[in-house]
């Protein structure tokens, strides 16, 4: 059973993925985008972690009320090394995607619970979710890669403790660059989450449920989200470009 498909399959999904992933391709194409790709991705893991760390610690809102990052937060250290780790674990992404989760847990999760805790799922059944789903996502999906994208997010964000959803964040930057719709990790879609309003959690937990409405509204509250990431790489690309200028 390919889930991804049958979300997609929905009325509007793939309208909505589309619409997000033009509005992506279009700030990707963009020269200046290009020429300073390596000081956005450098910049876009950087704020996309803060973004994080603040969704994970219960503060959603403009990403310019995160403040200053506290560098003791080890809520923000997870989510750096675990956002920092995304482009070299992408290839391994198709064929090993538990590895690849279990990786990010631990990054995510070093400073918050013991060793023997850390890649673990929260429980059996969360187990059997996530095994279920790398079985899909080996076998292939025919559906989009935002919509891939955003249920993993959600699926992953529900299965680990502590520090679920950072893990569930990185696994959708870690899709986005393994199918290539980002391959150089610019997208900021954890800003785009912060700033979509308080429902964040409500919403991703409908997005785990058996019921196919709550995976439907959950993906279009993420390709809303996806519109946003590509606003603000376009605003990283438009303050490199300003300290190139200053120099």
């Amino acid at each position: 059973m390919d889930r991804f498909a049958r979300v997609a399959g929905l009325t509007g999904i793939s309208q909505a993925a589309a619409s997000a992933r033009d509005g992506i391709d279009v700030v990707l194409r963009q020269p200046d985008v290009r020429r300073r790709a390596a000081r956005i991705a450098a910049a876009s893991a950087v704020r996309g972690a803060a973004a994080s760390a603040a969704l994970e610690a219960g503060r959603p809102g403009p990403a310019e009320a995160v403040g200053a990052p506290d560098p003791d937060d080890p809520l923000l250290q997870g989510a750096l090394r675990a956002t920092g780790a995304v482009l070299d674990l992408a290839p391994t992404w198709s064929r090993a995607p538990l590895q690849v989760l279990a990786r990010l847990h631990v990054l995510a999760a070093a400073d918050l619970v013991p060793a023997q805790a850390l890649g673990r799922p929260t429980d059996r059944e969360a187990a059997t979710r996530l095994t279920a789903v790398a079985a899909d996502l080996v076998a292939g999906t025919r559906a989009p890669a935002l919509v891939v994208a955003a249920l993993v997010h959600a699926i992953v964000a529900e299965s680990f403790a502590p520090a679920g959803g950072i893990v569930g964040r990185a696994a959708e930057r870690v899709v986005l660059v393994a199918t290539g719709l980002d391959p150089q990790g610019l997208l900021v879609p954890e800003v785009g989450h912060l700033t979509a309003g308080e429902d964040y959690l409500q919403q991703r937990a409908d997005g785990v449920a058996g019921q196919l409405a709550g995976p439907a509204r959950w993906t279009e509250r993420c390709c809303r989200a996806y519109t946003a990431a590509a606003e603000q790489t376009a605003r990283l690309a438009a303050e490199a470009g300003v300290l190139v200028e200053d120099r």
